[in-house]
């Protein structure tokens, strides 16, 4: 890895840490080994500006064996290149969503506390959007405007169906969300 761009701390009880280069890899390490358990070469056609993954809380419960597989998975975002769902088990690809605009700026993305569904930003010109995808497919399922810059930065509150959003000109906003 060609200059450290991104490190992701697991907030979970594992001890896995993921690192994004400027050379376009994402890297996997374990900590408790104390080396490197996987690289992902060329996982962005840019470098990756976001890392993520799903966070436990006290708030949601996942259902059924969905809830385990979800803590195999985290996203990447690449201006240009859009999300990308990984899993860590195969170090693979699974989902690609795309349909955000993402051409200048670093939006960022969440899993949402369900593990079901993920929420980015988006740099559309007419109105900017929080857009709303489901794991299990690459499609959107809603746009959400009200924003009149940039949503670089999104995050939810896993005890009440709100978001909060940080638009390009720092302005924050508390929005309800019903998913």
């Amino acid at each position: 890895m060609t200059g450290c761009k991104v490190y992701l701390f697991n907030h979970s009880v594992s001890d896995i840490v993921l690192g994004a280069g400027a050379d376009h890899t994402i890297q996997v390490f374990d900590m408790n080994q104390g080396c490197m358990a996987t690289q992902i070469p060329d996982a962005h056609c840019r470098a990756v500006h976001h890392l993520t993954q799903n966070k436990s809380d006290l708030f949601t419960t996942q259902p059924g064996s969905y809830a385990l597989e979800s803590y195999n998975l985290f996203l990447s975002s690449a201006v240009t290149d859009g999300l990308k769902l990984w899993d860590l088990r195969t170090a693979r690809c699974v989902r690609h969503y795309g349909s955000h605009v993402n051409r200048y700026h670093h939006c960022t993305a969440v899993l949402l506390p369900c593990g079901r569904f993920i929420a980015t930003g988006s740099e559309d010109h007419i109105v900017s959007l929080l857009y709303i995808y489901d794991t299990r497919s690459s499609n959107f399922l809603h746009k959400l405007p009200r924003h009149s810059e940039t949503v670089l930065n999104v995050a939810f509150n896993p005890a009440n169906p709100e978001y909060c959003c940080c638009r390009h000109v720092v302005k924050m906003g508390v929005c309800l969300c019903f998913v």
